[in-house]
């Protein structure tokens, strides 16, 4: 068993990370923004507890399978996150396309292109 106050840290960010992966497969943005902030917060809470741990405390032999745990299921959060921003950026493609040409010329030098000219001056070029 795990020394009282790393077991509560412990508990705490497993509880984060439970909100934010329910938050991922719900599809709310301001629950998933929500969750992800106060994961944030517990995670940094946690790296600061780390900090001060004792050796005994670091050799403790269920430490490491929860934090190896917990850092495998945040990688699969960023690939579930990866994958929504894909599918938002398809969606918002597909709802507001790109514009095929731009609407001003398109620079040929460093300082700007020639302008087109209209045929009112044959020999003259703006």
């Amino acid at each position: 068993m795990l020394p009282a106050h790393l077991e509560k840290a412990l508990t705490d960010v497993e509880l984060h990370f439970n909100a934010v992966s329910a938050a991922l497969v719900s599809g709310e943005p301001q629950a998933l923004t929500t969750a992800s902030a106060v994961l944030r917060q517990a995670a940094i809470d946690f790296s600061a507890l780390l900090q001060r741990l004792t050796p005994g405390d670091v050799q403790h032999q269920d430490l490491k399978p929860r934090l190896t745990q917990i850092s495998n299921g945040l990688v699969l959060q960023r690939e579930s996150l990866l994958r929504r921003t894909a599918l938002v950026e398809m969606a918002l493609d597909t709802v507001v396309p790109t514009a095929p040409d731009a609407t001003y010329a398109q620079t040929g030098g460093p300082y700007a292109s020639l302008g087109r000219q209209t045929g009112a001056f044959k020999y003259l070029a703006a």
